[in-house]
């Protein structure tokens, strides 16, 4: 159940082009429970409103949370998150959303996300990786961003494609030539890979609202992927 926090920012770091990490150690309450997947609302002191964040960390970790903040325009909640320092306290609002990994199913799993939108995926993945689950399910994520630079933490996805035999990652890059793996929108990339019966499949996709909806569309459509198994806090298809 969603819950006021409060919290300490314990490290900034840069872990992408323009995004930041910021990991917060949980105050009061001092530690949480949460399901991968979901996300939060940080309260900002200049204004009434609230950012909201996916939970880029694990729920294994519940007395910290790590946020990814991607830099935006001058005024956004961004710009509150990129001033944080270590040592500063952060008030928020969690845990949010249902569009989390459903860990007790069986089913084959596609990821799907653009650019910041890895910061919703990233969570289901450690948790999967940390309750070796991915040994028991196939799992394919696409990853889309403009260049190389943009990719979040490709390194770690790589060592899980050899790590485990059915998690497949698949990079894809839309503005940058010299680069020799996928090229294209990602939802291209989706549509050559992916098998014609999706049926016994789930779907996870953040990004764009636009790109979410055509990976819902395209699934459903082309790959017969039933619509109750979609899931994103953007977009849900009609049943």
């Amino acid at each position: 159940m969603e819950g006021q926090c409060s919290g300490k920012v314990v490290l900034t770091t840069p872990i992408s082009k323009n995004i930041l990490l910021i990991r917060i150690k949980l105050i009061q309450p001092n530690e949480i429970s949460f399901k991968a997947g979901q996300y939060l609302a940080v309260s900002r002191p200049d204004t009434d409103k609230m950012s909201y964040y996916s939970i880029a960390s694990s729920p294994n970790r519940k007395t910290e949370v790590e946020l990814l903040v991607q830099k935006g325009e001058p005024g956004s909640g961004s710009s509150y998150m990129f001033s944080l320092k270590e040592g500063d306290d952060v008030n928020f609002k969690m845990p949010m959303g249902k569009a989390y990994l459903r860990d007790n199913s069986t089913h084959n799993i596609i990821f799907v996300a653009g650019a910041s939108g890895a910061s919703y995926i990233r969570s289901m993945i450690h948790y999967l990786d940390e309750t070796d689950q991915i040994n028991q399910r196939e799992i394919h994520y696409f990853l889309g961003c403009r260049d190389e630079d943009e990719l979040l933490e490709s390194d770690y996805m790589h060592n899980l494609a050899e790590k485990y035999a059915n998690f497949h990652y698949y990079p894809a890059l839309s503005h940058q030539e010299d680069w020799g793996g996928h090229t294209g929108l990602v939802t291209e990339i989706v549509e050559q890979i992916m098998p014609d019966d999706m049926s016994q499949w789930e779907a996870y996709s953040a990004g764009s609202p636009a790109m979410v909806e055509a990976v819902a569309n395209m699934l459903i459509n082309n790959h017969k992927l039933n619509g109750s198994l979609f899931f994103s806090d953007l977009y849900s298809p009609a049943s």
